[in-house]
């Protein structure tokens, strides 16, 4: 751990962090930007000594991520990264696709103003990151969209669940090296039609694209793992029907 080093990143504003949260993000940091690998083991030790803080906020941090899904804690070893396997990518996208559409009913149903000016901040970020071909800042976009979305819909516990999947989906992007050079065009052309539906309120539609868009990213996921796309394992998982889809 010592030898690769953890960055602390540097707020300009906002309360000062705990040592605990400072810990928690330079290994989040860490983590999603590959410099701690699948099956890498962190060291209480090294690590506190690095930080130049006490074990007790690094055993706090290290609970935290490990709540999150980012680390394993496991008896006599201690805290690893854990590896990732196509199940685990299966069930995040479920996880996600279902929390989402959770928030787009709310959001659709309440009769407050739609965050329009939000979402067209980053769909415009998007659209910038489509144009100059740059695949991960348009995948951070869509993430950001999406997040947007949720957060909008005022539903607390959702909001919660999906920001911790969120950092799960950054490792998967980050450690599995996903590539989305080739379907940058389609990605905008899904968002783009999702926030038009949004937009117009038009909510079957909405579900419809939020569904099918997930789909197809946890289908590029999987497929570039080299093990195939279970549709009947993400039926079962998304819809509840354990019947072959035809």
């Amino acid at each position: 751990m010592a030898r690769k080093g953890v960055g602390v990143p540097v707020r300009s504003r906002g309360p000062a962090p705990s040592n605990v949260d400072l810990v928690a993000e330079a290994l989040r940091e860490a983590i999603i930007t590959g410099r701690l690998q699948p099956g890498e083991r962190i060291k209480e030790i090294p690590l506190a000594q690095q930080l130049e803080v006490s074990r007790g906020p690094i055993r706090d941090a290290l609970r935290l991520l490990e709540h999150d899904g980012l680390l394993e804690i496991i008896p006599n070893r201690g805290a690893v990264v854990p590896e990732v396997h196509p199940i685990d990518v299966l069930e995040v996208y479920a996880m996600r696709a279902s929390l989402g559409s959770l928030a787009l009913h709310k959001l659709l149903l309440d009769e407050r103003e739609l965050p329009v000016r939000t979402l067209e901040k980053e769909l415009r970020r998007f659209q910038r990151a489509v144009e100059r071909r740059h695949a991960a800042e348009a995948a951070d976009a869509d993430l950001r969209y999406q997040s947007t979305i949720v957060a909008s819909a005022g539903l607390r516990r959702v909001t919660a669940d999906w920001e911790r999947l969120t950092w799960q989906v950054r490792i998967f992007i980050a450690t599995l090296h996903i590539r989305y050079d080739d379907s940058l065009a389609i990605m905008f052309e899904e968002i783009d039609a999702l926030h038009s539906a949004i937009v117009r309120r038009q909510g079957a539609d909405a579900e419809r694209l939020w569904r099918e868009k997930f789909e197809r990213w946890v289908r590029d996921f999987v497929e570039q793992l080299d093990t195939g796309f279970d549709s009947e394992l993400w039926a079962a998982l998304t819809t509840g029907s354990s019947a072959r889809p035809a």
